[in-house]
């Protein structure tokens, strides 16, 4: 408001200045016309003066007058004043014509005292005193008339400007006049102006006051100026909305405070229900170190009461003491004004050890002062357990890591720099300070051929590809050799996924490599002989193969050899002296190839050769017999000379071959029928041999039904006492009654049941009915002793490690005696593993079974070993009684049997007693027992009951 009064009160004043000016100018202008018409009078005044010096001058001229100095004085004088009064005339200034008029008599008066100077100056008797009087005079003249001229226009001046004066005046009074009216009426208009800016404001803000006072808070002001009422009236509006908001706050803050006061009572007891349902101990101490408040749960840790807590000192508590001590976790927490924590190991009276971790927290008072410490305690028993174990795992791991003896690398991306340690670098051969942090001295040291892919792998797993980095390379070492080492990495990547560092291990796996090499080699070549084995023979059969169907034109041979004798060889000598000689055969036969053709041991005692780019087939011929000759040289074998064959199968390459097995089948069938011959010798094969081995094939799937239909009879060939001629039992015969061909003797389905795993059914099969056939005899046939049975058990059966359990369940079910029963076996069942052979006759003669020595003498048994055997019996081979007189060499095995059987306290039997001088040899000998086509051939059962019932004697 001030402002604006301000500004009225200063648009006034400059109105009433300008007006006030204009007039002052204007009586100024009309003063100075004033000045100027009293000037001019004065000069008129003056003029006139000059006028009256003048004629007193030109009167004196003709007389003698000593006054005419004075007068001409005078002259000077009014004309001096005159060149002043001008001087000082404005009008004179500003009129042209006044001021050459005023020059004009100024030089007039100036040439009128010259003139009277030279008159005054003159001598009386100057002959032209007369003539400077005359022209004195003349210009006197002259100067009066034209002084009056002037005179004349002067007054005609004086008169005009004086009537100009007079209109200025009375036009000076009109304007002060209009002047004072026009001040009046806007000092008028101001003060109205004034009037209603004060008194609005103010009555609007007389209105509020008494609305806010009736009751109607938050009234505002509607003044929209910016003068002082203006800021009055928002400030009191602020006012009316600040009383109105308090109010409100006011009426709210005491809603709450009820509702405070009313939640107050029920949180009281919530707090409370809080407070001990807080599971870990808790407790608050007060600032003189006494507990204000504790749980359940800390009284119990503190083995104490709740209500004896309250009021005890926190180091009384929790350390036992009367007085404070310097490792009080409360009393820190008061001096410093910080949570605290530790932890404690307590042991309990019962020596339970237990960790606590210990927190105190400050509470601050509204004053600012620390006015309790709240303490929380936790049983960390548990973490600390784990704890330990985890650093047991972590020493565990680092000294795995040690003992993995990896390398290890970090590399970071962002820097292009790799971290390498000791034994990243030792691995290399090189020391701690002779590697830098490049990556090339990683990179360019690895193999040329292995570090684009090495290279492809890193960046794909940095790319994120790959989830893992992991890679198998070469790397050289320091000395110039390529190592094997196995790297594995993982990138470590930010919030956007790009990866800034990568770090893993690196192994030498140069080893391991090594091993691989030696087990690919192995897995191609036989450990035995370091031949090639089947996989390698298959390949190299099969590229040939696809070699030939290409080309068309070249012809080649497979040989398949299989050593005669071998498993005689084997049993009796021993696995040992078994393997020297597949060496020493291996060794001759590669000896009797080309270069380029490949021999493979198959498996046991068999071979393959591979002859590639042969003429015709009389260059495997060739081949074949020469190792033929070669092999029938002896070998050397455990002191002894040892002789062996081979028999050999030669298959020709034909258009019909697309599969390497098929060669090898058909030199396998050829091979067979080399041996069918009789070994050592070879066979070349033709389509025909293909047809006996189906019907081998069609022989394994009929015995395969036999055994499930039962197609199988027992015949029981009699054994005698060959001294009194009776009868002590029988030998157990099996023979396959087949719907097609007939009886089919053992020799011809044993070893196909054997090859075929059908023998374990078959043999048990033969045990059940033999030992209830003579069970039943027993009781048909009483006699002291009892009958007994006799039968063969093959190499399959015996070496089972259930052979007793299985007997000893027939036995029972059967209802025969263990003494009743009598198992044959070779000599080389025995030899192939002593130990467990000796094992498994101790168990059955433990059972009361007795235990027979089948074919004794046609196989190697040593004789430092038989009477370890928990044997009962000797059966001398047929072959050997089939030619007893025929030379004394036989004689004289037998002898010696029978000699060696009665020292170890053995019985002897004699089988295939088919004539009667055989029979009185075996009598002679002193032999125990016989069996023979002499004594009766094998019978059916009804045919053995028919032969005891008849009392036939010993015939066929």
């Amino acid at each position: 408001m001030r402002r604006k009064i301000l500004r009225y009160l200063l648009a006034l004043f400059l109105f009433t200045v300008l007006s006030a000016g204009f007039a002052t100018l204007y009586i100024i202008n009309t003063t100075g016309t004033l000045s100027r018409l009293v000037t001019l009078h004065q000069i008129e005044d003056l003029r006139k003066d000059l006028i009256m010096s003048i004629q007193a001058v030109q009167s004196d001229l003709y007389t003698v007058n000593p006054s005419l100095g004075r007068r001409l004085d005078e002259i000077a004088d009014n004309v001096n004043r005159l060149d002043r009064a001008s001087k000082n005339c404005t009008t004179c200034h500003h009129s042209p014509e006044i001021t050459a008029q005023l020059n004009g008599l100024r030089s007039m008066v100036l040439e009128y005292e010259r003139h009277l100077s030279y008159f005054i100056t003159a001598s009386a008797n100057s002959r032209h005193i007369l003539k400077m009087k005359m022209d004195a005079a003349a210009t006197g003249n002259k100067l009066l008339l034209e002084t009056e001229r002037m005179s004349l226009q002067a007054g005609k001046r004086l008169e005009n400007l004086t009537r100009g004066v007079m209109r200025k005046i009375r036009k000076a009074w009109v304007i002060i006049f209009i002047m004072l009216i026009a001040t009046f009426v806007f000092g008028a208009i101001i003060a109205l102006q004034l009037t209603a800016a004060i008194t609005r404001p103010i009555n609007l803000l007389v209105e509020a006051t008494r609305r806010i006072a009736a009751g109607e808070l938050g009234y505002q002001v509607d003044v929209a100026d910016k003068t002082e009422f203006g800021e009055l009236a928002a400030r009191f509006n602020t006012m009316s909305a600040a009383l109105k908001d308090g109010y409100a706050k006011i009426e709210t803050e005491i809603a709450g405070r009820k509702q405070t006061e009313s939640a107050l009572t029920g949180s009281e007891s919530f707090l409370n229900n809080i407070f001990n349902s807080i599971h870990d101990p808790f407790c608050i101490f007060d600032r003189n170190y006494r507990i204000v408040r504790a749980n359940d749960a800390y009284a119990e840790l503190k083995r104490m009461k709740l209500a004896g807590l309250a009021g005890r000192c926190c180091y009384d508590v929790l350390y036992g003491r009367t007085s404070h001590c310097d490792n009080c976790i409360v009393q820190k927490t008061f001096l410093s004004g910080d949570s605290c924590a530790k932890e404690k190991l307590v042991i309990a009276p019962d020596g339970h050890r237990m960790w606590l971790e210990i927190y105190t927290y400050p509470i601050v008072a509204p004053d600012g002062r620390l006015s309790h410490v709240v303490e929380y305690t936790r049983d960390i028993t548990e973490r600390k357990k784990t704890e330990e174990a985890l650093r047991e795992s972590e020493d565990r791991y680092a000294l795995a890591a040690r003992g993995a003896n990896d390398g290890l690398w970090d590399w970071d991306l962002r820097t292009n720099t790799i971290y390498y340690s000791p034994r990243w670098k030792s691995m290399l051969g090189f020391g701690d300070q002779d590697i830098s942090n490049a990556p090339e001295e990683w990179l360019s040291r690895v193999h040329p051929d292995d570090r684009v892919a090495l290279e492809a792998m890193i960046a794909s797993h940095v790319i994120g590809d790959n989830q893992h980095f992991e890679g198998e390379f070469r790397i050289r070492h320091k000395n110039g050799t390529y190592g094997w080492v196995l790297n594995r990495g993982m990138a470590v990547r930010g919030k956007s996924g790009q990866a800034y560092r990568m770090a893993g291990s690196q192994t030498d796996i140069t080893a391991r490599k090594r091993a691989e090499a030696q087990l690919l080699y192995d897995a191609f070549h036989d450990a035995l002989t370091g031949l090639p084995n089947r996989a390698l023979f298959m390949d190299r059969l099969q590229h040939i193969i696809d070699s030939t169907r290409r080309r068309g034109d070249a012809l080649f041979a497979v040989l398949f050899l299989d050593m005669d004798r071998f498993k005689v060889i084997n049993d009796s000598l021993g696995h040992l002296a078994g393997d020297q000689l597949l060496i020493a055969v291996g060794k001759k036969i590669a000896g009797c190839l080309r270069p380029g053709d490949t021999v493979a041991r198959l498996g046991g005692d068999e071979f393959a050769i591979l002859l590639e780019s042969i003429s015709d087939v009389s260059d495997a011929v060739d081949i074949a017999e020469r190792i033929r000759m070669e092999l029938a040289h002896p070998f050397l074998l455990a002191g002894s000379s040892v002789f062996t064959g081979v028999s050999i199968g030669i298959a020709p390459n034909t258009p019909g071959y697309e599969r390497p097995e098929q060669l090898l089948r058909d030199a396998d069938i050829a091979m067979y029928q080399a041996k069918a011959r009789g070994g050592a010798c070879y066979e070349i094969y033709d389509s025909r041999m293909h047809a006996g081995v189906i019907a081998r094939l069609q022989l394994e799937a009929d015995l395969r039904r036999a055994v499930d239909q039962q197609e199988f009879v027992l015949h029981y060939q009699p054994i005698m006492n060959l001294q009194t001629q009776r009868l002590i039992g029988f030998e157990a015969l099996i023979r396959w009654n087949h719907p097609r061909h007939g009886l089919i003797y053992p020799m011809e389905f044993i070893p196909l049941a054997e090859e075929t795993g059908l023998i374990a059914p078959l043999g048990e099969w033969v045990l059940v009915e033999a030992c209830r056939r003579l069970k039943l005899w027993q009781q048909r046939y009483p006699q002291d002793p009892p009958l007994t049975m006799s039968m063969n058990i093959s190499g399959k059966q015996f070496s089972r490690s259930d052979l007793a359990e299985v007997i000893t369940r027939i036995l029972q079910e059967t209802g025969l005696p263990p003494e009743s029963l009598a198992l044959e076996i070779t000599e080389s069942m025995i030899m192939a593993d002593i130990d467990s052979a000796i094992e498994t006759m101790d168990r059955l003669r433990a059972m009361g079974v007795h235990l027979h020595i089948d074919d004794f003498g046609t196989g190697y048994s040593s004789l430092s070993h038989l009477h370890r055997f928990p044997i009962t019996a000797l059966k001398i081979d047929r072959a050997f009684v089939g030619k007893l007189l025929e030379n004394g060499e036989n004689d004289a095995i037998i002898t010696s049997i029978v000699t060696l059987a009665k020292s170890l306290n053995l019985q002897v039997i004699a089988e295939g007693i088919e004539l009667d001088h055989q029979l009185s040899s075996i009598k002679d000998l002193r032999c125990h027992y016989g069996q023979g086509f002499l004594i009766s051939r094998a019978m059916d059962p009804a045919a053995v009951d028919i032969w005891i019932e008849s009392g036939t004697p010993m015939k066929g």
